[in-house]
């Protein structure tokens, strides 16, 4: 059976706004209300499709709460933010259900993340107020002072990227001082809300996406004409890039934290009036794990910056996240020196260096394609979005390489980070 056939799913909503009962909007406006400690009688709802950046792997939705206030004579509404499985795309939609990326985003609010936020004065993410298997609603990030990545936007500056890094250094805090407030491991206590859903062989989103990087790295100018690195490409690199699997989870010599694991920017939502020196929130925690930081904050610098760039930027990054982790420990009236001293760091981000430079690679074969191309297929051609993501992107990444400059550049720029690293056995950090 091919991968193609075993998608046969059957639509279960007749309607992709039929998401919820009243009574279900009743009880998120109670927990909306219980932030202020009022009560309130909810008259009406609305479900309004979202606009704007949204990602792939969801259908994202606005609902509109129109309630009145105990002894209030006016009206109010309130907007918060729903985050379904994909309706529209039937295929998508049974992949979605099988991979469970949602039921673990929704858990994770449950359990964890609902906490971790409050450890820390510094927002970093939004509070959830709702969830089931198949969705959950928060608050509306624009609603609370922060606005997304103009959707032009390709590349970070350095100025940029510093409040990713501090939004890291305060969730990897918050999560430190979560295990010594319940004397727990994250990675023990919620293992199950935090199994591997990208990095994995089973996962073809991954598989396809490395055989796509070895496509191009073959073709690469560095090595097309050197017959010992084709040697290489072939059969040496393939089982190296295996390391990659062991990578991801909880590490047995460094300290590990609560990852997001999906920091690239269509993934943050920067403070609208102090853009450079708040801190941002971060979104969609679906493939959040237990793993040292240097995985985070690696997938911050590869994912988010031009390869030149990052190297040049990399110390003062470095030293900009340990010092806002350094910040966030004190505050919470704990030594960093216990947690996680800088040798320690920099000596973990050597040690997953292959990590960064693979994931960037086959990220950059769905988030980097010219003129939203996977938006566009996402929205027109549901059969072949789920084929290229799901199925075989080699045909369609080797053409748009052949016939666009920039995104060719960027690849052989990706994959030439790998291959320093692998074959030419150099440090790219």
């Amino acid at each position: 059976m091919s991968a193609e056939e075993e998608y046969k799913p059957v639509l279960t909503r007749k309607n992709r706004l039929e998401l919820f009962e009243f009574q279900e909007c009743e009880e998120i406006l109670k927990s909306l209300l219980a932030d202020t400690q009022t009560e309130g009688i909810l008259k009406s709802f609305e479900i309004v499709p979202a606009t704007e950046n949204t990602g792939f792997l969801g259908e994202y939705f606005h609902l509109k709460v129109t309630y009145q206030l105990e002894n209030v004579e006016e009206e109010r509404t309130a907007r918060l933010f729903v985050k379904s499985v994909i309706y529209q795309n039937a295929n998508m939609a049974f992949y979605m259900e099988k991979m469970q990326f949602l039921k673990k985003e929704a858990m994770l609010y449950n359990k964890l993340l609902n906490e971790l936020k409050t450890l820390s004065p510094h927002v970093w993410c939004a509070k959830c107020y709702y969830t089931r298997d198949d969705l959950f609603v928060m608050q509306n990030i624009e609603d609370l002072g922060y606005v997304a990545v103009p959707e032009e936007t390709r590349f970070l500056n350095e100025s940029q990227l510093r409040p990713i890094l501090k939004a890291l250094a305060t969730l990897h805090a918050s999560s430190m001082a979560y295990e010594r407030k319940h004397k727990l491991t994250i990675g023990v206590e919620l293992g199950e809300c935090l199994k591997e859903m990208t990095v994995d062989p089973d996962v073809t989103w991954w598989t396809i996406g490395i055989k796509t990087v070895l496509a191009v790295a073959a073709m690469h100018p560095m090595v097309l004409e050197d017959p010992q690195a084709q040697s290489y490409i072939a059969n040496e690199l393939p089982r190296l890039l295996d390391n990659v699997y062991y990578m991801v989870n909880s590490s047995p010599l460094h300290r590990n934290v609560f990852c997001h694991r999906d920091v690239w920017s269509g993934n943050v939502f920067y403070h609208k009036l102090r853009p450079e020196t708040e801190g941002c929130v971060l979104v969609d925690f679906q493939l959040c794990r237990y793993s040292p930081p240097a995985i985070d904050f690696l997938m911050a610098c590869f994912l988010n910056v031009e390869p030149k760039e990052r190297q040049e930027m990399q110390q003062r990054c470095i030293l900009h996240y340990h010092d806002s982790l350094r910040a966030e420990l004190l505050a919470m009236g704990i030594d960093i020196e216990l947690e996680l001293n800088r040798k320690d760091f920099e000596q973990s981000l050597k040690d997953f260096a292959l990590f960064g430079a693979t994931y960037n690679c086959a990220a950059a074969t769905i988030l980097r394609l010219p003129n939203n191309y996977l938006k566009k297929l996402k929205e027109t051609q549901p059969a072949d979005f789920h084929r290229f993501c799901n199925v075989d992107r080699r045909p369609e990444v080797l053409r748009l390489i052949s016939e666009h400059d920039e995104f060719r550049r960027y690849m052989y720029d990706c994959v030439a980070d790998l291959l320093q690293l692998t074959y030419y056995n150099k440090d790219i950090l």
